[in-house]
């Protein structure tokens, strides 16, 4: 029984009294504690990650309105940024160290699909981490038939698909087609179509979205489970820090672990899972300004 179903498990056993409690009391006597339990199991370490998304590309084909890149040059080609791939090596050789197995995504606010080196990104992160989760989110419009086959048969376990445009791209019609004649097995794919406004974040108050994501008593979980990494080098608050604004260190001349470990790091995360935002770029990302 997989660690989700086993979450949604004791969330459904709740009475629906409890159910309806704050998003705070539930992540932080429910959600957590299972966390935490997982982290300890897997690394023997009680505070941990279960995400990195390392950004290879800074790139993006689209120009998205619910984006800062439709504000911004960051995400221009002529602006292209690439992680070195030494540097993405090193963080790579890093996790194996610890035999880490959590969720390992290769994005930011780049398009993953036009770093022409991500088949063989892939393939090096599956060596070192065989048993870490490898996942793709993607617009979808440069994903092939065959660069799915390769980024399968690579090590890529999940794919996640958003349509941003009315109808499908051509190219993924074709490939959810061609999906349909093989095993299930086959299929790596999650689609799914985004209606406007529905469940976006303003980024920190960059974007103006007529439906900012829902926090009820609000906390956030993300910088206590998950890490992003910007093509620099930049260990940064999280995904909705566009800018890299919050950072506490960089990988190029520091350790993932050592960084994660600092103090004034662990603070934060501490006091975000329970309500506490003294940052103004989290104040308005939950609503609080």
């Amino acid at each position: 029984m997989t660690f989700q179903i086993i979450r949604q498990k004791i969330y459904s056993s709740l009475p629906k009294s409890l159910q309806k409690k704050s998003k705070n009391f539930y992540y932080n006597k429910f959600i957590f504690p299972l966390y935490n339990l997982k982290y300890k199991l897997n690394y023997n370490k009680w505070d941990f990650f279960d995400s990195i998304s390392l950004e290879t590309t800074s790139y993006c084909n689209l120009r998205c309105k619910f984006c800062p890149n439709s504000k911004y040059g960051r995400g221009l080609l002529k602006n292209k940024k690439l992680m070195d791939e030494k540097l993405f090596k090193k963080i790579i050789n890093e996790l194996a160290e610890i035999n880490y197995r959590g969720h390992v995504l290769f994005h930011f606010y780049g398009e993953p699909l036009t770093d022409k080196r991500l088949p063989s990104l892939v393939e090096y992160t599956k060596k070192k981490l065989p048993r870490a989760k490898l996942q793709i989110n993607t617009n979808g419009f440069l994903l092939t038939i065959s660069l799915y086959k390769k980024l399968v048969d690579n090590g890529v376990k999940l794919f996640i698909i958003t349509q941003y445009a009315d109808s499908v791209p051509p190219n993924i019609k074709d490939l959810l087609d061609y999906l349909k004649t093989r095993p299930k097995k086959e299929n790596k794919i999650k689609y799914r179509i985004l209606g406007e406004d529905i469940g976006l974040s303003n980024r920190g108050g960059e974007i103006n979205v007529k439906k900012n994501i829902d926090y009820e008593r609000p906390i956030c979980t993300y910088p206590n489970t998950a890490i992003p990494i910007d093509y620099n080098g930049n260990v940064i608050l999280c995904c909705n820090d566009y800018h890299s604004s919050i950072t506490f260190g960089n990988l190029k001349k520091e350790k993932l672990l050592d960084v994660w470990r600092k103090p004034h790091y662990k603070k934060l995360r501490d006091e975000m899972r329970k309500g506490i935002f003294k940052l103004p770029i989290c104040k308005k990302c939950v609503g609080l300004e």
